[in-house]
């Protein structure tokens, strides 16, 4: 099949992880795939031989939204794809109008949030529950239990479409060296450093991870990530005498997100909404112990077939994330013991299994909608293959 993946902005983010790994595994099974950005936000793709852009940065304005829109429209008639599959919010409206107007036989949406109630994504969800109830897309993909649940008061027209489809996570290829990962990403050769990585959005709370520096003494903290919180970040830590142990090292594109990994010797993650917390599962696949906000999607995907958390489950504000982070420092059995936990999720989230599943569900749509796999309830199974 010739299939077109559309995503939002390029930058290195979760969903563009997933929507990496779905391209490369249909790929392996003999399908071409590209991906189209609606803009280019950072250099992270520029070199990528599959990935297109309809804009080479952000619009601006209504005029430059139009631009995007009409040029994906464009884009899309031109390529005459088999399926698309889109991502992320304005993806899904304008991926599923834009393959629509191509005359794309089968068009599967990724829900990467929880519906919202209010303001602009307030709006985005109302259209997007009305696309799915009249069937503008004819699979919906939602990625955990919790999620698929928070669609249960929408009508049976759009829940129908519904499909759970986990998160494949890759695991690290190599071990890697702490000494080096260090020296490589301009880190302190010695001491005790919590890394995390992510967006630097209000969303992400990373605030509160600099506040938690205030509270133990000696401990540093390493940032992978770019975005609109940085200036915040810095100005927090040069208020509460931080900043020394305080390391932004900017935007780490996916091949070298374990490296950075490798640094840290526990992962931290202050994140105040999740759909399912793809970072957070590959630092606990890369075996290190973890500390994360207790949210009740980070306890179900954070947590092995066999009842063990691999986190440490803590209030998403300064005092919870720094006496989380100190019981561990304080306690090697229990960040053993999460870290072996980590590591027993690759089973769990296998990018091979994730990737046979979008393959059922494009090839199932060749037929026709009739033809897919039924999954009718308001927390549906996950799709096996």
């Amino acid at each position: 099949m010739k299939i077109i993946q559309v995503q939002t902005q390029a930058e290195a983010g979760g969903a563009q992880r997933i929507s990496d790994m779905v391209g490369d595994g249909l790929r392996a099974r003999g399908h071409t795939v590209r991906t189209v950005f609606l803009y280019r936000k950072t250099a992270v793709y520029d070199r990528d031989p599959f990935a297109d852009f309809i804009l080479d940065a952000p619009p601006k304005g209504l005029a430059g939204q139009v631009r995007a829109v009409i040029g994906l429209m464009r884009y899309l008639r031109k390529a005459r794809p088999d399926a698309v599959l889109s991502f992320q919010h304005y993806g899904n409206l304008f991926g599923t109008l834009g393959a629509r107007l191509a005359g794309v036989r089968t068009i599967i949406a990724n829900q990467s949030g929880a519906p919202q109630a209010r303001g602009v994504r307030g709006l985005l969800t109302q259209v997007d529950k009305w696309m799915g109830m009249v069937g503008l897309y004819h699979v919906n993909v939602v990625n955990s239990a919790w999620t698929a649940a928070q669609f249960g008061g929408f009508p049976h027209a759009y829940r129908r479409r519904i499909r759970r489809i986990d998160h494949g996570v890759a695991a690290p290829a190599d071990d890697h060296d702490k000494a080096a990962a260090r020296a490589a990403f301009g880190l302190p050769s010695d001491g005790w450093i919590a890394v995390t990585s992510g967006r630097l959005a209000a969303s992400k709370n990373q605030v509160a991870l600099v506040s938690a520096l205030a509270r133990i003494p000696d401990i540093h903290l390493a940032i992978a990530g770019a975005g609109p919180e940085r200036k915040a970040l810095l100005a927090c830590a040069e208020r509460l005498g931080v900043s020394g142990r305080l390391h932004l090292v900017g935007e780490v594109p996916p091949e070298r997100i374990f490296a950075f990994l490798a640094a840290g010797d526990a992962y931290v993650f202050s994140s105040l909404t999740e759909t399912f917390g793809l970072a957070a599962v590959e630092a606990a696949i890369a075996g290190l112990p973890l500390v994360a906000s207790d949210l009740d999607v980070l306890r179900e995907v954070l947590t092995t077939m066999d009842g063990a958390p691999a986190a440490l489950f803590v209030r998403p504000d300064a005092d919870g994330i720094a006496g989380g982070l100190a019981e561990i420092l304080a306690t090697p059995t229990l960040a053993a013991n999460l870290a072996a936990a980590g590591r027993q999720l690759r089973a769990q989230y296998s990018p091979a299994a994730m990737c046979a599943a979008y393959e059922t569900l494009l090839l199932s749509g060749r037929l026709g909608t009739a033809a897919m796999p039924s999954i009718t309830s308001s927390d549906p199974e996950r799709l096996s293959v």
